[in-house]
Order: structure tokens, then C-alpha cells, then sequence
């Protein structure tokens, strides 16, 4: 590999670490979207590595829609349709997004309008010496507010955002110190379009249910879909599993609604695909429209730049999100030529975004189907909000891999410090008392990354 390999990374990443490239110098112009063998032999590795994983797609391509479905042997045969419905996650930000801008095109909200415009009275919108966060900083992912409140303490770590209110929200916001001014730094926060959805549904006198119901559901057909999730609706969800194979249930939202409160089936997001990528001659279309346009980079040299809550790689031309909860996986990704992809799934692992990449822009490799076994050093290790390396043991071997790119073989160099196969750089790990690894340090082209292993909570 002649570029960097966190550089190569860091520079394709999205927003949740999507749409790594082979290379920083990534193709300028579009490829032919990936063949139905290939696509049906990529889906069946997967789920042969993950034999609880129900996974569908649904591939635009010009005038054409293919749908593809597969189930692993642990469902014992329970099938998956086109109206089985999943957590969509964080792609639930756009449906979010599109409901500001068609707010803004109507002339209810500006996107310069400060955040507290539209706080509840009694409560305190934060500022950096004076500089208040506006509407746009929250959709642009640059507000200053962190990823996550500090006060959102779960009582159930399998459900971690129920329960979490508004008292709650305010609170916090009304004692938080920005640490920099509004806009000048991309950081992915969930908190950040979690308020966004709560003030527009108060502009509007609505639950933010009522919102995207009204403004973005009913316009586009979208029967099967809901941002408030009960047991009526959920009698179409698909059982969701941990990464390693732990049944997950569905979470609940509150406050935060707005950052991935959406459940949905293909059938709808088909439809919601096909909306964004050909925007109907209607307020909902020019809504939409306004949403994807890209406004600020937020990557290497421009590369990858945001829109409202929308990410463009400006060389490929692709735009997308994805989305993640407990028990479930999204994708949603389209380009400027008529190809787009949509992939929903029962497992809440980020390789399906390297699975969804590859449908849409095949050279970008497939995941690589494996088992996985116990090891002190595995975990999941971010760099960055939006580029991470991920450890695991297959056939009794280390491997690490890096968001949304191929996996590669780690061999001891001395002590905890191991080389990655194929690449410059080496990894050392730190170990606590008991061996378990708690760190891990890159070493590459002279500098020194550190991360610490993520403990399991809200991603």
C-alpha cells in the first residue's frame, strides 16, 4: 500500500466511519455498481460468518430496483421480506435534516437562528464568550457539544437512551461550557441532532414523532415507518443481535428521538432512497435537495464535506448515512449517476458498511467473512470520531481492521507491539493487571495515536 493507512482512512471516513476508500487519491468518477453474483456472494459471506444476521438490500441502478434478502441458519428459516422492519439508527439524522430544511424553506426557522431562540423558558442555551450555536451548527455537526451528554446514565445498558428527557436535556445544556466556538470543528454528536429535532417539533407545537410523521412520512408514502416505536408496530421487527452474536432489543428514545428513533422497512426506504436521489417537484423535494447539499468540509483536503447532517465524498460524488443501535444496522448511499444502495440489518456491526460500499462502489473490498474468538487485545479502539480500529482473533490468528476498510493480519514484533501485515506502522498495546489490553498506541510515518478501548455503551 503506497498512501498512509490512518491518513487513507481518516481522509474517506463518514460521519459514523463510512466510505473508506482504497486510496486517498479516490476515483473522481463512478464505477459500475457491483454484479448481482457478486452482490449475492458478498451477502452470503457475510451471514455465513454471521449465522443469526437477516440482511436486505435494495439496489438502484439507473431504471432498475433489485431487492436481495438472506437469512442466516440460527433464524431456522424465519424469512425477511421487504416490510420487515428494522432500527434504522442514525440515518434517522436525515429524515431529521429534511424536516429542517423544508422548515427553513417555508420561513418557520432560519438556519442562523440561535439555539435558545427556542428553548424552553427557564432554561439556558450555551455560548462560547458570547457566541451562541445555531440551528446550522447542530445540522452540520460543528456545535461544540459533545457526542453524548454527561448525565445520561442508563439504567439499562442494553436500552441506554429510554428514559432520558427533556428535565434531563435542559439541565445539562443550561451548565454546559462550550469549550470552542460553534462551527469551528466537526465533531459527530448525537446530543447535537438530538436538540435539533427537539426544537423544531416545539417551533412546530409537535412531539418530534408528530414532526417527521407530518412532514417527511405522510408526503413521501411512507406507511411502514415511525420514529416512536411501541408493540403495535413492532410486531414486524426482526430480532436484533450484538456483533457477536447476543440478542439485543429494540431501543427506546425520548429527548434524543431525533438522532435515531426511526424504524423502518425497505420497502419505505426504497422509497426514501428514490426521493433523495430524483426530489419530486413538491416542498418535500426542494426540502430535500437543500438538505444533501454539501456546505463544510469536514475531511482531508476537502474531500468529505457535510451538508445538513448529509455526507458527500466530493472525488466519488457518493452521498450518504448510515446508522447503528443495539441490534441493527442501516445504510443509505447514492451518487449523481442513478446508482444507490439501502441495506438494513439485525446486527449492530460496522462491517456492513464496507458490505453496503462495496454494492455501490465495488472497488472498495467486501468484508471479509470470519469467526470470532476470545483475546485480551480485542475491542474496538477510535482515533477519531469518525475512524477507528477494530481487534478481533480469527482461526487463531490477530487481525485489526480500520473503519470500513479490508482486515490485516497483526504479527508480534516484541512484547505487546505488533506489525501490521502490509502496511508501515506497528501497534502496541496497553495491558492491565489481569492482560486485558485497555490501549492501544499507532506507530506510523512518525507519529504516535493513541486510543483507548471503547467500553461497551450508546455509540
Amino acid at each position: 500500500m503506497s498512501d498512509s493507512w490512518i491518513r487513507r482512512g481518516i481522509a474517506a471516513a463518514g460521519a459514523l466511519g463510512v466510505l473508506a476508500m482504497p486510496s486517498v487519491q479516490c476515483r473522481a468518477q463512478a464505477v459500475a455498481i457491483a454484479t448481482p453474483a457478486d452482490i449475492r456472494q458478498s451477502l452470503a459471506a457475510y451471514v455465513a460468518g454471521h449465522p443469526f444476521a437477516a440482511v436486505v438490500v435494495g439496489v438502484v441502478d439507473g431504471g432498475s430496483t433489485t431487492v436481495y434478502r438472506l437469512s442466516g441458519p440460527a433464524l431456522r428459516g424465519a424469512a425477511v421480506d421487504e416490510r420487515s422492519t428494522f432500527q434504522i439508527g442514525s440515518v434517522t439524522k436525515t429524515f431529521t435534516a429534511t424536516a429542517l430544511a423544508e422548515m427553513v424553506q417555508s420561513g418557520a426557522v432560519s438556519l442562523s437562528d440561535p439555539i435558545g431562540k427556542y428553548f424552553p423558558p427557564g432554561t439556558t442555551a450555551p455560548e462560547y464568550n458570547g457566541q451562541p450555536i445555531a440551528l446550522l451548527n447542530l445540522a452540520e455537526q460543528n456545535s461544540a457539544l459533545p457526542r453524548l451528554p454527561a448525565n445520561l446514565s442508563p439504567t439499562d445498558e442494553a436500552n441506554p437512551y429510554a428514559g432520558y428527557g427533556t428535565a434531563q436535556l435542559y439541565g445539562f445544556l443550561s451548565s454546559y461550557q462550550l469549550t470552542r466556538a460553534p462551527g469551528a470543528q466537526y465533531e459527530y454528536s448525537n446530543l447535537g441532532v438530538g436538540l435539533l429535532g427537539d426544537l423544531l417539533a416545539r417551533e412546530a407545537n409537535e412531539t418530534y414523532p408528530e414532526l417527521i410523521e407530518r412532514a417527511v412520512l405522510q408526503p413521501l408514502g411512507l406507511s411502514g415507518t415511525t420514529a416512536r416505536g411501541t408493540a403495535a408496530t413492532r410486531t414486524r421487527l426482526v430480532q436484533g443481535y450484538a456483533e457477536d452474536g447476543t440478542p439485543q432489543p429494540p431501543w427506546d428514545f425520548d429527548a434524543l428521538a431525533a438522532a435515531g428513533s426511526i424504524e423502518s422497512d425497505l420497502h419505505d426506504m426504497l422509497i426514501y432512497l428514490h426521493a433523495n436521489m430524483t426530489p419530486p417537484q413538491s416542498a418535500i423535494g426542494r426540502a430535500m435537495t437543500f438538505a444533501q447539499q454539501p456546505r463544510v468540509p469536514i475531511g482531508l483536503n476537502g474531500i468529505l464535506q457535510i451538508g445538513l447532517v448529509w455526507n458527500t465524498n466530493m472525488r466519488s460524488g457518493i452521498t450518504w448515512h448510515n446508522g447503528e443501535t443495539g441490534g441493527y444496522h442501516a445504510f443509505v448511499g447514492f451518487d449523481r449517476a442513478g446508482r444507490g444502495v439501502v441495506l438494513l440489518a439485525n446486527v449492530a456491526d460496522s462491517d456492513l458498511d464496507a458490505l453496503a460500499v462495496h454494492i455501490l462502489a465495488p472497488y472498495v473490498p467486501a468484508p471479509i467473512a470470519r469467526t470470532y474468538e476470545p483475546s485480551p487485545y480485542a475491542g474496538r479502539y477510535p482515533l477519531t470520531p469518525a475512524f477507528a480500529i477494530r481487534i478481533f482473533q480469527s482461526g487463531g490468528k490477530l487481525y485489526e481492521q480500520a473503519t470500513a476498510q479490508e482486515a490485516a493480519e497483526l504479527t508480534r514484533v516484541s512484547g505487546q507491539t505488533f506489525a501490521v501485515q502490509g502496511v508501515d506502522a506497528t501497534i502496541t498495546f496497553e495491558l492491565d493487571a489481569h492482560g486485558n489490553a485497555t490501549g492501544l498506541t499507532l506507530h506510523q510515518n512518525g507519529a504516535n495515536l493513541h486510543a483507548p478501548k471503547q467500553a461497551a455503551g450508546p455509540p
